[in-house]
C-alpha cells in the first residue's frame, strides 16, 4: 500500500464511526463494466462455534452449504471451504458436499476470517482475480455467480445481500445512523443482468479482488482483531477514503436471521431447490 494512503487509513481509523462522512464522490464514481475476465474464487466459512440467532429453520448449515454449492458450480479447486472449530459430524457433511476443505480451530469470526483473507487469498490467488467471502448462513438465488462477476467489474466491493437495515430510519430506531427518509444516499446502476445500488456498508460476506484487498489489509487488519470482525467500521473507513461498495436491488442472498432476512423472495423455496 502506497505510503500516502496508509497515512490516510490510520487517520481515518482512529475516527468515531458516528461522525465518518458517506459523500466521497469516489464512492459513487463507479467504473464502466471492464472486460477482464477475472477468475473467481470463494472461501466459504462454517462453523459449530457461529453467534446464537434467530435464524430460518430451514436455513441449516447444510441447507446453506448446498445451496451455495449448487448455486456458485465452481470448479473444485476455486472454492475452499474452512471448516473452524466444527465436531466430526459437521466436517463429514462438508465433505460430503466438496472435498477441497480445510479444518481449523480458531474458535471466532474474527480470526477464521483473517485466515482466509490473509493465508489464504492473499497468498495462493492472483491480484486479478476475485475473492467472495462467505459465511455459512447466507442464501442465494441461481444466477447470483454471474451478477457476482458483474458487480465486482464496476465497484471494489460487492455484497449479493440488500440488507434491510438500510430502510429503516436511525431516528426510529434503525442501527444504521445513516439511514433518513427510509433509504441511504446512493446512486443506482445496471449491469446486463443486476440493478445495483452504493451502499454505506455490509456484512462479512463480500467479494474483492485480491489486489484491492492486498491495498487495504491494513484496515482490515485493524477492523478484525478480536472475537468479532467489526465490519460496519470497516466498510465506513474504506468509503470514506473512496472506496465503492455496492449491493443488488432486489437482492440476490440474505442472511438468514429472521430480523434481517432481504424482503421480497420465498427463502425457504430457494433452500428447497438444493435439498
Amino acid at each position: 500500500m502506497p505510503g500516502k494512503l496508509k497515512q490516510i487509513y490510520r487517520e481515518l481509523t482512529a475516527k468515531d464511526p458516528r461522525k465518518m462522512n458517506v459523500d466521497h464522490p469516489q464512492r459513487f464514481a463507479l467504473r464502466a463494466a471492464d472486460s477482464k475476465q477475472r477468475r473467481l474464487k470463494a472461501i466459504y466459512r462454517i462453523s459449530d462455534g457461529s453467534y446464537k440467532k434467530e435464524r430460518f429453520a430451514f436455513a441449516t448449515k447444510e441447507a446453506c452449504l448446498r445451496n451455495f454449492v449448487g448455486v456458485f458450480n465452481m470448479p473444485v479447486a476455486d472454492l475452499k471451504i474452512i471448516a473452524d472449530n466444527v465436531g466430526d459430524e459437521t466436517f463429514a457433511m462438508v465433505n460430503r458436499l466438496h472435498s477441497n476443505v480445510v479444518r481449523t480451530n480458531f474458535g471466532n469470526g474474527a480470526d477464521s476470517w483473517r485466515h482466509a483473507a490473509f493465508d489464504i487469498a492473499l497468498n495462493e490467488f492472483n491480484d486479478e482475480d476475485a475473492v467472495y467471502f462467505v459465511e455459512d448462513d447466507y442464501l442465494h438465488v441461481p444466477g447470483a455467480k454471474q451478477s457476482l462477476v458483474e458487480g465486482i467489474s464496476i465497484a471494489d466491493y460487492v455484497s449479493l445481500y440488500d440488507n434491510s437495515d438500510k430502510y429503516i430510519n436511525a431516528a426510529d430506531g434503525g442501527p444504521n445512523h445513516f439511514i433518513e427518509y427510509g433509504g441511504e444516499m446512493t446512486r443506482v446502476v445496471r449491469t446486463p443482468s443486476t440493478h445495483w445500488k452504493v451502499t454505506n456498508s455490509t456484512t462479512m460476506t463480500f467479494a474483492v479482488t485480491v489486489g484491492t484487498l492486498r491495498e487495504d489489509r491494513e484496515v482490515w487488519g485493524k477492523f478484525t482483531k478480536g472475537g468479532h470482525p467489526r465490519d460496519f467500521e470497516a466498510f465506513l473507513t474504506l468509503g470514506e477514503s473512496g472506496r465503492s461498495v455496492i449491493t443488488p436491488i432486489p437482492s440476490i442472498s440474505t442472511h438468514c436471521e429472521y430480523e434481517w432476512a432481504a424482503p421480497g423472495i420465498d427463502w425457504k423455496t430457494i433452500a428447497d431447490l438444493f435439498k
